[in-house]
């Protein structure tokens, strides 16, 4: 009886042990949307959202009562006779819709830059986890290159005294080992460097942290898929630019309306008479603003030029996005054409065929069945290659024309575009 409750102690002890390694191997389980969406707790995204938040808070209208001054004179040094002034500066109604519209383009400015930084850094995010992904892919099959090199070597070196032996194969699959070695060594660097890259991004200091790469979206579905349509009607590099233009004409509108103020203050005041101190008197007074002097018109230049400068910017960068959004498509339909025509290279390749029939013949030449598979590994590094850049290619596409920030954030490299924050 104790023997069988102790046996079943001891499983229970087992299988606890064996969820919790489970449950600790999930929790360091990374989904490529749970590492995008990881991107919200990032300091300059807070950064952004804290700026924006203070200026929204912030209250710039301009009051109605712009001054009030208390002033007091003395009259031969006679309390009696003192004298009072209370005077009030009024604002514009007009400087108050100017400052008002002023400062809401302000902050349309700072949401944009912050929308325009959103969407860089998401592009960061996606170009890290794609190059670490096919960083491990390429270092798999430069490791199966190595192994063939190695046996191709061992072949050579066993049929020295052979007639048919060629002393130049054997140097350059040495030369050929050797660089497989030193892009080993790099690729290896690389990924460890991404690796750490990634644990920074996500606030990770552990060191058993994978991730999980299912349900990633395939080359074929980025060759076929549309983005056209998800496409913002301005880029908000020209909108940052006519905002810019906006606030400067505001600033002009503001400064114009504070120079054409008519009513410059009111004053109330109060004294007694000199010839007599019981008698005592009140007097209004207004304060008005001539607009015939001043410097409004050559500030009034100052400003025209300025907005010239920007609307002369404004236009190159219109010229520049078209030329920009060309390039950027035929950089993408020229990789995915390069990938597709070496997939198709590979596929109908006689390589993999000839492979088969080799390993089925009896006594098939070993030196010939090893040269294939190197030969057979050599085009799918290619293709791996190519798709890498097909993949690159897609994610700054995307970037350019703006949609990786929109709402709801969407992960591009799944094949279901599953929403990164659902």
């Amino acid at each position: 009886m104790f023997k069988s409750n102790h046996k079943y102690f001891i499983l229970q002890i087992m299988i606890m042990l064996l969820l919790s390694s489970l449950s600790i191997t999930a929790q360091n389980q990374i989904t490529v949307s749970e590492f995008l969406n990881s991107i919200k707790e990032s300091e300059q995204v807070k950064i952004d959202s804290n700026t924006v938040s203070l200026l929204n808070d912030y209250n710039y209208n301009l009051p109605i009562i712009k001054s009030a001054q208390f002033r007091t004179e003395t009259n031969d040094l006679v309390l009696e006779r003192q004298e009072y002034t209370f005077r009030l500066k009024p604002n514009s109604i007009r400087a108050m819709s100017d400052q008002k519209e002023l400062y809401q383009k302000r902050i349309e400015a700072v949401t944009v830059k912050n929308q325009l930084g959103f969407n860089e850094d998401l592009k960061d995010r996606y170009i890290l986890i794609l190059d670490y992904y096919f960083s491990n892919k390429l270092i798999k099959l430069y490791k199966e290159k190595q192994i063939q090199l190695e046996d191709k070597l061992n072949i050579l070196s066993h049929s020295i005294y052979e007639v048919k032996f060629d002393v130049e194969d054997l140097i350059d699959a040495e030369d050929e080992l050797l660089e497989t070695n030193l892009k080993l060594i790099m690729l290896k660097e690389s990924s460890n460097n991404q690796f750490e890259l990634l644990k920074q991004s996500l606030n990770y200091h552990g060191d058993s942290l994978t991730f999980n790469f299912d349900n990633f979206i395939s080359p074929s579905e980025i060759s076929t898929i549309s983005i056209r349509d998800t496409i913002p009607t301005e880029p908000l590099n020209i909108t940052l630019q006519k905002l810019k233009m906006y606030t400067l004409e505001n600033e002009m509108e503001l400064t114009a309306a504070k120079s054409k103020q008519i009513l410059d203050y009111v004053q109330a005041r109060y004294a007694a008479k000199k010839n007599d101190i019981f008698d005592e008197s009140f007097s209004l007074g207004l304060g008005i603003n001539l607009p015939f002097f001043g410097n409004t018109r050559s500030k009034k230049g100052e400003y025209y030029l300025k907005i010239i400068n920007e609307e002369s910017k404004l236009s190159k960068l219109k010229s520049k996005n078209i030329d920009n959004n060309k390039l950027v498509n035929e950089e993408f339909n020229t990789a995915n054409l390069n990938f597709q025509i070496l997939q198709k290279q590979n596929k109908e390749s006689s390589i993999g065929l000839l492979l088969e029939t080799y390993k089925k013949m009896e006594g098939a030449p070993p030196l010939q069945l090893v040269n294939l598979k190197i030969l057979q590994n050599k085009k799918s590094i290619e293709v791996l290659k190519s798709k890498h850049e097909l993949y690159k290619k897609y994610i700054l596409t995307l970037a350019y024309q703006e949609v990786l920030f929109q709402k709801p954030l969407i992960n591009y490299l799944s094949s279901t575009k599953e929403l990164i924050d659902p």
